[in-house]
């Protein structure tokens, strides 16, 4: 009897052993959806962020020194800055990140929470044309993305048009921006993130 719970045990074992070594590593620096818990859930939903909303853990490490948000339009196959630029000092290892907005091109707020800082910023802007009765698609981040420092990672892009059927696009193309440019989109926007090893100081000096 002792030989046969002796073996469940190590049957047992093994089997969380193999559970264990099938979940996938991550790496040292990444960005990732954040999994609300039941309470931030309510939270988030008190405050109209509700369930879509884009809202992400990332980890880095000791030698970060700023985060950088960009917000763009396409113009003629090409991204043009609207706001972003500079960048706010950051030193934490890990931290959340949540964008909030409607339509991109009017408006767009960013909060940062972690250890040692929170805060949020938000831009605003008139544009030139009504899009509230356009078409509109929204692609977000969604998987695990290993972390570069100095590397930009799209967040967001959004397409409003007034054509009858919109092709949605995976983030990654915001590094092919002649995709959409086939399309004819009237409005492509995108969403960015960087974090740095450069201070403030010396991004505004590059800029």
């Amino acid at each position: 009897m002792r030989k046969v719970m002796a073996g469940m045990l190590c049957a047992v074992f093994l089997l969380s052993l193999a559970a264990c070594s099938s979940q996938p590593k991550k790496p040292d620096m990444y960005i990732e959806k954040a999994q609300l818990s039941k309470e931030e859930e309510k939270i988030s939903q008190l405050l109209g962020v509700g369930n879509e909303a884009c809202i992400y853990d990332f980890k880095l490490d000791k030698t970060v020194k700023s985060v950088q948000f960009n917000t763009y339009q396409l113009s003629d196959g090409e991204w043009e800055l609207i706001s972003g630029a500079g960048g706010q000092q950051f030193s934490d290892e890990s931290g959340r990140l949540a964008l909030k907005f409607e339509t991109v091109g009017e408006g767009l707020r960013i909060s940062l929470q972690s250890e040692n800082s929170s805060g949020s910023t938000q831009y605003t802007t008139e544009p030139e044309e009504h899009l509230e009765n356009m078409k509109r698609v929204t692609s977000m981040l969604n998987n695990m993305t290993e972390l570069s420092y100095e590397q930009e990672i799209p967040l967001v892009i959004q397409i409003l048009t007034d054509k009858d059927t919109i092709r949605s696009y995976d983030v990654d193309y915001f590094f092919k921006p002649e995709e959409y440019e086939k399309q004819e989109y009237e409005h492509v926007y995108a969403v960015t993130v960087r974090f740095s090893q450069k201070s403030v100081g010396e991004l505004d000096h590059m800029e």
